[in-house]
């Protein structure tokens, strides 16, 4: 299969601070399909799997209005227009959680929506120690606490966590960690 033509320039609009953006195609068959896709096209997000020197996972626990119930999140967020992917992801860690690593290395990128624009990046950081505390956004709420990594494992498996690829991305260095423990 080969990827649809685009029939029309896109329509983006700002609903606060998110974005949506309507996207026109023809299909195989030679009709206009119309789409409403999340986030402007090229943004990308970045999120952190962060390790303490004990190997414990930090966590934002945070409610999230479409699930709405309270998930325990890796830290992440956006990436600012021409903000470089590792200085987010760090960014994001400080600022959500007041942790700083030690060392940090990219994992991949996801695609976790087949109707967002957004690019996911993913990264594992090592000894994170709270150097300061947090200062999320503006109407973020979050509570900082630390987990095991078999924690993480069994939030990404039973829907109490939003970016599972990234533990998917990480699975063999984490397991990797926990033999070494």
């Amino acid at each position: 299969m080969q990827s649809w033509p685009r029939t029309r320039k896109n329509d983006e609009q700002k609903y606060g601070w998110h974005w949506l953006t309507q996207k026109w195609f023809e299909d195989p068959a030679g009709n206009e399909q119309e789409f409403t896709t999340y986030s402007r096209p090229g943004s990308s997000s970045v999120a952190v799997i962060a390790l303490t020197p004990e190997h414990n996972v930090v966590i934002a626990r945070q409610f999230r209005p479409g699930p709405e119930k309270v998930l325990e999140e890796i830290p992440g967020g956006a990436v600012d227009d021409g903000e470089d992917l590792e200085a987010a992801a760090i960014r994001e860690l400080h600022e959500e959680t007041g942790y700083s690593p030690a060392h940090i290395e990219y994992l991949g990128e996801v695609c976790t929506d087949a109707y967002t624009n957004d690019r996911s990046h993913f990264y594992l950081a090592t000894g994170c120690v709270q150097n300061a505390e947090p200062h999320p956004d503006d109407g973020e709420f979050i509570d900082v606490v630390t987990i095991s990594i078999d924690e993480l494992f069994a939030n990404a498996r039973n829907v109490k966590m939003s970016d599972v690829g990234a533990v998917l991305l990480a699975y063999e260095k984490l397991t990797q960690i926990q033999k070494e423990m």
